[in-house]
């Protein structure tokens, strides 16, 4: 039996390709053109990723730029805007009022766009030129807010309100420039700010500050002579349109007719009639009124004609009748000769029942007693606005001042 075998052929390590090399550099050597094209599409892929997201920054930031650029705009819009409605709401006190007259307010809402016009005017005088508002920028409208609590513009009589609306518009004359413009991005956008300011005049009360004075005069005027002698009296020395009236103490030592009292508004029994003079030039003062009550600062008020506020009261003229007369005077020539007055109603009494106030300007004053003192003091309506007067339109019982008014910036 012959046996066959397969044949086998001897290889010398040194007759293999690549002889001499480890397996790992072999397996290397045949692995590497494939790892190497992976890694450049990985490298690729990245790049285009960071590419991508600097895209996506540079656009965010962009964004974000022009964003808070656009905000500072509107607030730099929002407080001129806010400016110009309360310069100019004002100007919407009718003065037919102080004339007695019939309420007509269209000559009021020009005055009160006159004012917004040259406020603006004035404004571009002293911002740059890419802040300046142009007159059709602005929009004025004469309205009402009945509730400064709940503030409802309407745009109905009798006017007591202002809203003002800037505009720039992004094809306008002059526009908001974005603050980063180009690669495709708007040049300029459109920005509108609105402002309302209103006449609050439900007043019931004056609460000085610490630095401010309220410029209530210590003499109040019988709430007849006041309505009913003064139009009827037809008194006007100025000839101004205004009526005026005489309002009168009773002799310091003989009966006469008083349609006027001196009062103590810090309550005082008897009345302080030294503290007068100095109350009359400079206001009332927190000092002038009583100590505070559970902490709660004091205020001259609430007063209403249902809820009258008694205060001491003399209606005779006092031994300093001339002091106070000079005090008078020294108001009435003075570049601010408003006060306001407490108005009492019915007979006189001490204390007096104060049921409200008025505006009124300092005329003159005199000592026309001769042998004994008596004063006499002439004014005539005008409208006085505070921010001291503490006001509630929220109550029904608390009717409309006619004379005196707190601005408030509603919107």
């Amino acid at each position: 039996m012959i046996l066959s075998f397969p044949t086998i052929k001897s290889t010398r390590k040194s007759d293999l390709p690549n002889a001499g090399l480890g397996l790992a550099q072999q397996d290397h050597i045949h692995r590497s053109p494939c790892i190497q094209h992976v890694r450049a599409r990985r490298s690729g892929v990245l790049t285009l990723f960071v590419l991508l997201v600097l895209v996506i920054a540079i656009g965010m930031l962009m964004l974000v730029l022009n964003t808070a650029w656009l905000v500072l705009n509107n607030r730099d819009m929002q407080r001129r805007n806010d400016l110009l409605a309360l310069v100019a709401t004002e100007e919407l006190l009718d003065e037919q009022l102080l004339w007695d007259q019939t309420s007509n307010q269209i000559d009021d809402v020009v005055l009160a766009e006159t004012a917004v016009h040259a406020f603006r005017v004035e404004n571009n005088q002293v911002v740059a030129k890419s802040l300046r508002l142009d007159w059709p920028n602005v929009t004025v409208t004469a309205g009402r807010v009945e509730d400064v609590n709940h503030p409802v513009f309407i745009e109905q009589m009798p006017f007591n309100s202002l809203r003002v609306e800037l505009h720039r518009y992004a094809n306008g004359s002059n526009p908001a420039l974005l603050l980063i413009r180009g690669f495709g991005t708007p040049e300029a956008a459109d920005v509108m700010t609105a402002s309302v300011a209103t006449l609050d005049n439900c007043l019931i009360g004056f609460r000085p500050t610490a630095t401010v004075a309220t410029p209530l005069a210590p003499l109040a005027i019988s709430e007849t002579a006041w309505f009913t002698d003064r139009p009827d009296g037809n008194v006007d020395t100025n000839a101004n349109n205004r009526l005026e009236l005489d309002v009168l103490l009773r002799p310091s030592s003989s009966d006469g007719v008083a349609n006027g009292a001196l009062v103590d508004v810090g309550q005082s029994n008897p009345l302080n009639v030294e503290m007068i003079p100095h109350q009359i030039l400079d206001g009332i003062r927190l000092d002038d009124l009583p100590p505070s009550i559970n902490g709660q600062a004091s205020w001259i008020g609430p007063v209403m004609p249902g809820n009258p506020l008694p205060l001491p009261a003399s209606e005779t003229s006092p031994d300093n009748t001339d002091t106070i007369a000079v005090a008078l005077n020294a108001v009435a020539t003075s570049q601010d000769p408003r006060r306001i007055f407490a108005i009492y109603t019915g007979a006189f009494t001490d204390p007096l029942e104060i049921v409200g106030f008025v505006g009124a300007t300092v005329l003159a004053a005199e000592n026309i007693g001769g042998l004994e003192d008596q004063l006499r003091l002439a004014v005539e309506p005008v409208f006085i606005v505070h921010f001291t007067a503490v006001t509630d339109a929220t109550n029904p019982a608390v009717p409309e001042n006619t004379y005196i008014h707190k601005l408030r910036l509603v919107q």
